[in-house]
């Protein structure tokens, strides 16, 4: 877990800010202002605190507001797994010291206003959960597409549309300014928002997604914060979009060769695929994986992962495999770390590397056609895979949709089965070993 430490840099003024750091290893490393003065000659950032031993009264109020801010601070990284930022912790300790967002006045305040208040946890899902990292980076992709769908543009998307390089030798032109409020947001203008996305180029999941952002955006705005009285957004025709996705599973003998592969010579991608492999063992999402390390614990003798998933705040109890015991042990009983994007990565390398090269075809839909889509199974593998993988090898071993859904998470048999990666090749395969198929005491009616 992230350490708070608080220090200051000024000598020569009397009064000087007091800083506090978070920090865990090399990928965590954050300072900022705790909006606390102290006169620096007085300080020491060895002790943490003021240095003489007879202090004032307005001396004790500073150290215990010190504490208690570190006693806050510490709380909120415990409920926030992910994603520290600058930006985060700033509005962690804005909402130490009761300073509050002021009030939106229109919905592109707001939806500014929403993300901040989901970075720093004030903002839960249906579950009461903080809103996961994962879908905290859609709505800040929402948020930059939906200003440029008003003409809203940064600097660097501006340079972006202004490279003709990029754009076939013209300048792609930037959209005029049409702000959008609350009111605003209605049939009409969903048709006009999905025609600008498509002709974007975004993927129907995508879009899919965009709508998702903005629906709850609308809806939070309407039922918590009564912002608003539009209820359009919630008729059956402002609806989502989504495609069959084209994500695939890794077989069991597909593992058995990533997790054998002598990969003493390459360092990181040992991390990744060891990291991988955990995913593949578990059924979790990536999102977890930095909270299995506390969260195990004995039952009857036998060894658990216990722990209520970031996303969902679903309470799963996950059986040690022996592969994960085998990972486990070889990293000093605890799990090997490495970024998300690097797992990503370096497994693609490990599975090219592996002999896993089947072509896999699919239809995809991009400016409104249907065109087909093809690559090699190593480039499409994620650490999205991992979780795809053990729900499809577990319903392959003869464990029932019931029991796999107690270890994965999901609501529903349904909701499981668009997990589950069976080919129609398989499905063929089991059924030619049916008896329907081998019983040759069958009668054909003449």
């Amino acid at each position: 877990m992230p350490t708070v430490n608080y220090f200051v840099s000024a000598k020569k003024r009397d009064l000087a800010p007091i800083y506090v750091r978070l920090s865990a290893g090399r990928e965590v490393d954050i300072i900022v202002k705790t909006l606390l003065l102290v006169d620096a000659d007085r300080w020491s950032n060895k002790t943490q605190t003021i240095k003489q031993r007879i202090t004032t009264e307005d001396d004790d109020k500073l150290i215990k507001k010190l504490h208690d801010l570190k006693d806050y601070i510490e709380t909120e990284v415990k409920n926030f797994h992910d994603g520290y930022s600058k930006e985060w912790l700033t509005d962690v300790i804005d909402k130490f010291h009761n300073k509050k967002n002021v009030k939106a006045k229109n919905l592109n305040q707001y939806i500014d206003n929403f993300i901040k208040e989901a970075k720093a946890g004030d903002r839960k899902n249906k579950s009461s959960i903080n809103l996961a990292p994962g879908t905290i980076r859609i709505l800040e992709g929402f948020k930059r597409i939906f200003g440029e769908y008003q003409g809203i543009y940064s600097e660097k998307r501006i340079a972006w549309h202004k490279d003709k390089e990029k754009h076939g030798g013209k300048e792609k032109p930037l959209r005029p300014l049409r702000k959008l409020d609350f009111e605003n947001i209605n049939i009409d203008f969903y048709n006009s928002f999905v025609n600008f996305l498509t002709n974007e180029g975004y993927a129907l999941n995508t879009i899919g997604r965009f709508i998702k952002s903005l629906k709850l955006i609308m809806r939070k705005s309407l039922e918590v914060d009564k912002l608003h009285t539009n209820q359009e957004f919630k008729y059956e025709s402002f609806h989502g979009i989504s495609e069959k996705t084209h994500s695939i599973y890794l077989t069991r003998d597909e593992l058995d060769q990533i997790y054998t592969k002598d990969l003493s010579l390459s360092p990181r991608e040992e991390l990744a695929r060891d990291a991988f492999i955990v995913l593949c063992e578990t059924c979790l999402r990536i999102s977890d994986y930095k909270k299995i390390d506390i969260n195990i614990r004995n039952i009857e003798g036998k060894r658990f992962i216990d722990i209520s998933q970031t996303k969902t705040g679903t309470p799963v109890i996950i059986p040690l495999t022996p592969r994960f015991e085998e990972i486990w042990k070889k990293y000093g009983n605890k799990l090997p770390q490495i970024p998300e994007q690097y797992v990503n990565k370096y497994i693609k390398t490990v599975a090219f590397s592996c002999g896993i090269t089947e072509e896999i075809n699919w239809e995809g839909v991009k400016f409104g056609k249907k065109y087909p889509r093809s690559a090699k199974k190593w480039e499409i593998i994620t650490c999205h895979t991992g979780r795809r993988t053990a729900c499809t090898n577990m319903y392959k071993a003869g464990i029932s949709l019931t029991d796999i859904r107690k270890i994965s998470g999901h609501s529903s048999d349904k909701q499981l089965l668009e997990y589950i990666r069976i080919s129609s090749e398989e499905t063929a395969l089991k059924l030619a070993n049916h008896p329907y198929y081998k019983d040759s005491n069958l009668k054909i009616v003449s």
